[in-house]
């Protein structure tokens, strides 16, 4: 039996279009939510079947090493019972990690989507850097999304490494949205390492740019973590919403002039709608986006860097992440 297991947001989205092709290939498999995200996990839900298993592992104030040891605790009963062969886990959270490591221990192999990424810096991100590092060395399968994750891998002579792309296009293409670029700006800023002062001056650029250029309108899906939260009374001139639906960020992303974020997915996404991106961090872990003109790193010196995006928005290079049919090479390789 195939077991997947997720339990973030962005996990529910890129795994989705593989559990789509197990089901088209009717090969059997079974789900477990860990419940890492669960107050987002509703946006994406209508994405994959309902869970067979759900962990509920969150409490309040819950640290990584509370997740770490609940996952411990729970997942292991779930591999016997079922008498898994193969478990799925896709990115670097502690949902991936904690998972892996059980099935490692229960003699279980470990399929990983989106291997290879790296920074090289285990404080940024953290946990990250760390947790994909980890789950690179037990993993029987490393699907690697990019020719650049492939080299990483194969310079830590890790073994069974297959290139398929990132399954973020394939969702992305199966939406059909059309590329234009209005008068619109996207903003999403939410990461650990941003907290403070440094999302404190981020903020404040913004609100300065949206008075600066009235013809542009800046829109800001907030998130609703108290420490980017704390900063809203800041933004005047910003349209601040609620989180949105995946298929409406998707479509918003399809619209917008560019994009000014910290999120690692979104550099992705940005690649299938041909969109430009300010990348609020000092490192990535996605470099091709930087490489091919489409992504900056800008820390958090979003004004000097504005007029990078602003000027010349278009672009229509070839996608660094895939063709859209990564999930179909994941399962090719298992099949083989």
């Amino acid at each position: 039996m195939i077991i997947l297991c997720f339990g973030t947001r962005p996990e529910v989205i890129k795994i989705s279009p593989l559990i789509r092709e197990l089901s088209q290939r009717k090969i059997p498999f079974k789900t477990v939510f860990t419940g890492q995200h669960r107050e987002l996990f509703e946006d994406v839900m209508h994405l994959i079947p309902k869970p067979d298993y759900y962990l509920d592992i969150m409490s309040h104030n819950q640290s990584l090493n509370d997740i770490l040891c609940s996952i411990s605790e729970k997942l292991p009963k779930i591999l016997r019972e079922e008498n898994a062969s193969l478990l799925i886990v896709q990115g670097d959270t502690l949902t991936v990690t904690a998972s892996a490591l059980v099935a490692f221990y229960e003699k279980v192999n470990v399929g990983h989507i989106e291997a290879g990424l790296r920074t090289h810096n285990l404080q940024n991100p953290f946990p990250e850097e760390g947790n994909r590092q980890i789950v690179s060395r037990i993993a029987d399968y490393n699907w690697a999304p990019t020719q650049e994750a492939y080299e990483n891998l194969k310079q830590e002579n890790v073994q069974n490494i297959f290139l398929t792309g990132n399954t973020i296009v394939d969702i992305c293409q199966s939406y059909g949205f059309k590329t234009t670029y209005g008068n619109k700006v996207l903003i999403t800023l939410h990461r650990r390492e941003n907290f403070g002062e440094p999302l404190k001056k981020m903020i404040q650029e913004i609100e300065q740019l949206a008075i600066a250029h009235p013809e542009l309108k800046f829109i800001f899906p907030m998130h609703p973590n108290p420490n980017v939260q704390e900063h809203r009374h800041l933004l005047k001139h910003v349209e601040v919403i609620s989180p949105l639906k995946y298929e409406e960020l998707l479509e918003l992303l399809s619209e917008v002039k560019f994009v000014i974020s910290d999120s690692g997915g979104i550099q992705e996404e940005c690649a299938s709608f041909g969109k430009k991106i300010l990348v609020c961090r000092e490192t990535t872990e996605r470099p091709e986006g930087v490489k091919i003109g489409l992504a900056k790193l800008v820390g958090s010196h979003i004004l000097e860097n504005f007029s990078w995006a602003n000027d010349n928005p278009e672009w229509n290079g070839e996608n660094p992440y895939g063709d859209g049919t990564a999930s179909k090479k994941i399962l090719d390789t298992i099949k083989h």
